[in-house]
């Protein structure tokens, strides 16, 4: 007895916080059953009822002619019983005293829709009585499926690229090796790292490999996970996450995505994650910079974190994982090629020049691909054309037509002369590298396309701004001197207008290099009618000296139109074979 005595106390235990939740919904079912059940009918005599007839205080009889009894509501809305006199006639004579009569087959559907909204009540108080459970088992703690307690094997010589920044982050791994080495000398390390970028670069997998090098365990959660509806629980699940971590010492907690709930507090009314920015400031105070525990966050928008996360003594130390350049694609592409069987004609330096603005996961997806599509074309290895297709699969947001011989020659011929233009300014002009130029078509809707290779990324002077600018106008350009008449050129050279027409609001609003208004940010002075004007003569200009600049080498630009047409697609050095032979009948 004294066994299930405690297994009752155990069980209430474990549900009392839920059990109030549980006794209101069975009170408001049985007033909502009780207010809804029909009242109880007055038994009278027959004769009475005949009675009210004739005194017209009956207003409707409600009768089943099989049944013993039947009910009526009298004019004073009160219902009655009497007995049935199951007499042909007794219908008549009610109609003949002006009596609305209804007639019933059985009682029984009124007894079946009772037992219905029974059922359906208890249903309903399960369904509840669940959820509450499940949410009241959900605030115990993190979750096994939300907290990942892993020891990594990824080392930083698997992650290629941001060479920098994993020496800047090699003093983690020594800490996290041997703490005491630290603290012995009074060092401090820092309560908590952010790591900041673009997606898909890595900041994650980086993460991992500090954990790997260290050999130490490695929670992971997503900040999204301490958001919850239910006010406190985000909150706890800090507390009850960094209590368990402090047991594991030395470990690193990764916080994924903290701006789901590290943003600005005051910038919306939601306390909840007021209440759980502010568990996680308590719980980064409580460390003194020796316990071994390291706590890493990453996000895409670093600018958007509470000032209190990011000040001193928090997460204080920033650490930028950019995008790779030219040299970290080529490595990161043969890193991702290591399980694959890569045929020798991949060049992936080559592929590298092609593939600027992608980060690690695009390159990882760009291989993968290129995979997919060699065994479903029965390869036996990745071959060039493959990773083509896929290149041109992803950049261009879809497939090559099939049908390129549907397409009509004078089509063809505007998309050859339009991509030639690209590529005559972005050699001859603006001096980047073209790996690619094509006029093959997509199921995007993009009838070619040049690739080019900027000599570097940032820091662009005035005229290299102003050269790329020019090798966008390009392509309309060369359309102009094909067709010598404005009214006959295409829509093709939409996403040009808007990306050049980006960078020339660049230069007069945000680098100060419009000479008219020098270094000013004119749209925060309320300028917009003034940056129109002078981006539409920047424009003007930079037009008018691309169209001469194009006049001037026109038989060059017919070249590579031509050969467009021939082959479809140019490499780099087919390009330059083009333009040295040119340059060398010129001189002669």
């Amino acid at each position: 007895m004294k066994d299930f005595w405690e297994k009752v106390k155990g069980w209430y235990e474990k549900r009392k916080k839920v059990l109030p939740f549980i006794l209101i919904l069975l009170l408001v079912s049985g007033v909502t059953y009780y207010v809804q059940k029909p009242e109880k009918p007055k038994d009278i005599s027959y004769k009475e009822f005949t009675q009210m007839v004739e005194k017209d205080k009956v207003k409707e009889v409600t009768i089943n002619l099989k049944s013993p009894t039947f009910t009526f509501e009298g004019k004073d809305k009160e219902t009655y019983k009497t007995d049935n006199p199951k007499d042909e006639e007794f219908k008549k004579y009610l109609l003949e005293n002006e009596v609305k009569v209804e007639e019933v087959s059985t009682d029984k559907p009124n007894v079946l829709l009772d037992m219905f909204l029974f059922v359906f009540r208890i249903i309903i108080l399960v369904i509840v009585f669940k959820i509450i459970m499940d949410m009241m088992s959900n605030s115990k703690g993190v979750g096994h499926e939300e907290t990942k307690e892993t020891v990594p094997k990824v080392k930083f010589n698997e992650i290629a690229g941001n060479e920098e920044a994993k020496e800047e982050m090699q003093f983690l791994v020594e800490f996290l090796k041997n703490p005491k080495k630290y603290s012995d000398m009074g060092a401090k390390l820092p309560k908590g790292v952010v790591f900041y970028g673009p997606p898909g670069t890595g900041k994650t997998l980086t993460a991992k490999a500090i954990a790997g090098e260290a050999g130490v365990p490695f929670f992971s959660i997503s900040g999204s996970d301490f958001v919850e509806m239910y006010v406190g629980l985000g909150a706890k699940r800090v507390r009850d996450l960094f209590k368990k971590a402090r047991k594991k010492a030395p470990c690193i907690i990764f916080i994924d995505e903290i701006d789901a709930v590290g943003t600005k507090r005051g910038n919306d009314s939601n306390s909840e994650k007021d209440q759980t920015i502010n568990a996680l400031l308590n719980e980064l105070d409580g460390f003194n910079g020796s316990e071994g525990v390291i706590v890493i966050t990453a996000t895409n928008r670093i600018e958007d974190l509470d000032n209190a996360l990011i000040r001193p003594g928090r997460f204080d130390k920033h650490i930028a994982i950019n995008l790779p350049d030219q040299r970290d694609r080529a490595e990161i592409l043969k890193v991702h090629a290591r399980s694959k069987k890569i045929a020798e004609d991949v060049d992936f330096n080559e592929l590298a020049k092609l593939t600027i603005g992608f980060a690690g996961a695009g390159l990882e997806a760009l291989i993968n691909e290129a995979t997919i599509l060699a065994v479903t074309r029965n390869h036996t290895e990745v071959t060039k054309e493959d990773v083509d297709d896929a290149y041109f699969k992803m950049v261009m947001k879809g497939h090559k037509k099939k049908n390129q011989e549907d397409r009509k020659d004078d089509e063809l011929e505007l998309v050859a002369w339009h991509e030639a233009g690209h590529a005559l300014v972005a050699k001859l002009l603006a001096h980047n590298e073209v790996p690619k130029v094509t006029i093959i078509s997509s199921t995007s809707g993009a009838g070619g396309v040049t690739f080019i290779t900027p000599k570097k990324m940032g820091l662009y002077s005035k005229q290299e701004i102003k050269n790329n600018i020019k090798t966008l106008y390009a392509g309309r350009i060369a359309e102009y001197l094909l067709l010598g008449d404005e009214e006959k050129i295409t829509t093709g050279a939409s996403n040009d207008i808007e990306r050049a027409t980006e960078q020339i609001k660049g230069m007069i609003d945000y680098y100060g290099m419009s000479e008219t208004f020098g270094m000013i940010q004119v749209s925060a002075l309320g300028g917009q009618k003034e940056i129109l004007k002078e981006a539409s003569s920047i424009s003007k200009t930079l037009y008018e000296e691309t169209l001469e600049f194009m006049k001037k080498h026109h038989s060059l630009l017919g070249k590579i139109a031509v050969a467009l047409l021939e082959k479809e697609t140019l490499s780099e050095e087919e390009l330059d074979t083009i333009i040295a032979q040119y340059q060398e009948d010129s001189m002669s």
